[in-house]
């Protein structure tokens, strides 16, 4: 029984991806092939999606904006990848994230093909006026041609399985990013006069990563921001504009650690803190890894009015939520918070880590996977 895993990222620091090429390897009757930009170590064989550099690309949107769909996908990397393995026979194919679906489907000729869309496709990017111009019109085309196609697709958030049930009729499987069950870790003790907060994840402009740096104006020197972000060619210009503004604050920049260090290196942290504004559909709908990352860590979660993230912290009651999109309102809403209650929030993700990592999404893809061979 044969898998093909395809994604355009990497296989080993794309979260959701390691965690379902995991899944499928503990099942000793599937063979596990892989396609993306880095291998994640455990597939039986793995195929490596190149691409163009960050500049060549930059220019080669430009056929995207005039209709050359079909000559923007089919570049040459995927044409030498594509006549590898165009003859290799399987079972399944699971594919993350529409972009990649017409190398998808030229190799299934008939095999199913399952869709982990991540996100909404048509709206990625929307406040971004290039991704606009040139892109939005492409990720549309694709779903309109190709979501119908898949056998099942999965999505990471219910406003997101709303939205393509609204405009597909379609019905998603929502299956969150929860991280894995950490058990061997607790709380740890908080210093009153050094108070930690973390935020880790990409350097992106869309997630306005500037409002939790000016939220250090309104802190005291009690409070300490750590940021832990990633970067590449086309984010550096705004992670150094991040860097200027912390001048003069609180604010530490820290060197990104392993992920299979996330949890441990992040436990030593206070409150972990996701404050990133609607500025696009998907941040709006947003249930991203780092919440759940926080919630395993054992960190007082500290948010904004978040639609989906507000849902679980006031069930759970694991921590902060802004009132506004304010940074202002921010500080004082942590402020607001005494010492006995951020040890309360602490033991209440320590109380709820199991309930809320992916072990129920664990099993829901394995019955997914299960039911086209009949284990």
């Amino acid at each position: 029984m044969k898998i093909l895993l395809i994604s355009h990222s990497s296989l080993l620091k794309g979260p959701r991806q390691f965690r379902q090429i995991k899944i499928i390897k503990k099942n000793p009757h599937y063979t596990l092939d892989c396609v993306g930009s880095e291998p994640s170590g455990l597939e039986d064989n793995y195929y490596k999606l190149r691409s163009y550099s960050f500049y060549i690309d930059a220019i080669r949107v430009i056929l995207l904006k005039f209709g050359f769909y079909k000559l923007y996908f089919w570049d040459r990397f995927k044409r030498k990848l594509y006549r590898k393995i165009k003859n290799n026979k399987y079972d399944l194919i699971i594919l993350h994230e529409i972009r990649i679906a017409p190398l998808a489907f030229a190799i299934s000729k008939g095999t199913p093909v399952i869709l982990d869309a991540h996100e909404y496709s048509p709206k990625n990017f929307d406040d971004n006026l290039l991704w606009r111009f040139f892109i939005k019109k492409y990720y549309t085309k694709l779903c309109e041609k190709y979501i119908n196609n898949f056998d099942k697709i999965i999505t990471v958030s219910p406003g997101i399985v709303d939205e393509y049930k609204r405009v597909f009729d379609i019905d998603p499987i929502l299956i969150t990013n929860a991280t894995e069950y950490v058990e061997n870790i607790r709380p740890t003790a908080i210093d009153s006069k050094r108070i930690k907060i973390l935020h880790h994840g990409i350097a992106s402009s869309s997630r306005k990563l500037e409002l939790i740096i000016e939220m250090m104006e309104f802190l005291d020197e009690r409070y300490e921001l750590n940021l832990m972000l990633v970067s590449s060619t086309y984010r550096d210009f705004y992670l150094k504009k991040l860097v200027k503004l912390a001048k003069g604050k609180n604010v530490k920049f820290l060197l990104p650690v392993n992920k299979t260090e996330l949890i441990s290196f992040s436990n030593k942290f206070d409150i972990g803190i996701h404050f990133v504004p609607p500025t696009n559909f998907n941040l709006k709908y947003g249930l991203g890894n780092k919440f759940f990352e926080y919630i395993q860590s054992r960190l007082v979660v500290a948010i904004g009015p978040d639609i989906e993230m507000s849902k679980y912290v006031k069930k759970y009651d694991l921590g902060i939520i802004s009132p506004t999109w304010s940074p202002e309102d921010l500080a004082q809403s942590i402020k607001n918070t005494n010492l006995e209650e951020l040890v309360f929030y602490k033991n209440q993700c320590q109380k709820y880590a199991k309930e809320l990592s992916s072990i129920n999404n664990e099993k829901e893809i394995e019955k997914i996977i299960n039911k086209y061979f009949k284990i």
